[in-house]
């Protein structure tokens, strides 16, 4: 298994690099603080094809793959992109695969390749037709959801934030109203099986990228503070636990790549991997973050320090898709079903 990007996949990362970071900027994130959604950065994106980078070029997509889309979500995540990006393809993804036809899914997949509508993929199951606390929820025009023994897109007015959760523009949502029904029984629990892998791979990808750059940044903060006369970054008080942030991050960067790799390859274990690969991300992340923000003292925790910003998305991230001991129990009760 080869995991580095290709030639092709590399300039994909490198040209979304250069749009978050010119476009995500600090500033720009702190602006979009409030609603959790950055419009003038959704609109750019929806212009360069973002919403459709894994949707076959005959359905008005960029044709790649999951590989491709880890490689940008790692870069939205690196910005903290106050945008549903990831919520967003895998909802292209799911309705993508329901439109073969002239029907209503590739109606609506075609509206949000344009732009016209924001659908949001949700990771929770709803429960009694309500999604507490959705992605995006406070701004989507549509909410693709698992309700019961239906996979639907649900499609309604949004009802403004639900308050502050990792700047990500949650809200509590119905999903009654408008429905288009994409499957029911089995086929509903299957459909919504593949879309959940997808987001927890490509959401660990962007937990990966945002260590990475809490890491940075307390790196950056113990170079310039000093104490006792000298730089904070050679106590090794400090350097020991970045240091093993790093290889964690590392790590959760190539698992969201394999779990990535596997899925384009049609590795039947692709799940599993991408299930692994989210657990580990978000308690990377995590902990990096709050190593970062510990080696800026007690500065890290006040508002205007970046550090704080990364985790609330962090913890955000790592609670998006429900208890995260839920998932290493699923991830231990699939190892003992291999091996039985």
């Amino acid at each position: 298994m080869n995991l580095a990007p290709s030639a092709d996949q590399r300039a994909i990362q490198e040209a979304f690099a250069d749009v978050f970071a010119r476009e995500s900027t600090p500033a720009r994130v702190r602006a979009a603080e409030a609603a959790g959604f950055d419009p003038g950065l959704w609109a750019l994106l929806v212009e360069l094809g973002a919403p459709g980078i894994a949707v076959g070029e005959e359905l008005g997509g960029a044709g790649t793959g999951m590989v491709e889309l880890a490689l940008m979500a790692a870069e939205a995540g690196r910005r903290i992109a106050c945008v549903p990006l990831v919520e967003a393809v895998v909802a292209a993804t799911t309705l993508a695969a329901h439109s073969s036809g002239d029907g209503a899914a590739r109606t609506l997949l075609e509206d949000a390749l344009r732009g016209d509508a924001l659908i949001s993929f949700l990771p929770r199951p709803a429960a009694n037709g309500e999604v507490v606390m959705a992605p995006a929820g406070a701004v989507a025009d549509g909410l693709l959801a698992l309700d019961g023994e239906e996979l639907v897109v649900a499609r309604g007015a949004a009802p403004g934030g639900a308050g502050d959760f990792g700047l990500l523009a949650c809200a509590d949502r119905r999903l009654d109203g408008e429905r288009l029904v994409l499957a029911t029984g089995e086929e509903a629990r299957r459909e919504f099986a593949t879309a959940l892998g997808r987001w927890r791979l490509a959401s660990a990808a962007a937990l990966a990228g945002l260590a990475a750059e809490a890491i940075a940044i307390g790196v950056r903060y113990t170079t310039e503070r000093v104490q006792f006369g000298v730089q904070i970054g050679t106590f090794q008080a400090l350097q020991q636990p970045l240091a093993d942030a790093v290889t964690a991050a590392d790590g959760a960067e190539l698992l969201a790549l394999a779990a990535a790799w596997r899925h384009d390859q049609g590795v039947a274990d692709w799940t599993e991997m991408a299930a692994i690969a989210h657990a580990h991300a978000a308690a990377s992340a995590e902990s990096a973050c709050a190593i970062a923000l510990h080696a800026h003292g007690g500065y890290g925790y006040t508002l205007e320090y970046d550090i704080q910003l990364y985790l609330r998305r962090a913890k955000a991230l790592a609670l998006l898709g429900g208890d995260p001991a839920a998932t290493w129990r699923e991830i231990g009760l699939a190892t003992v079903a291999a091996v039985a």
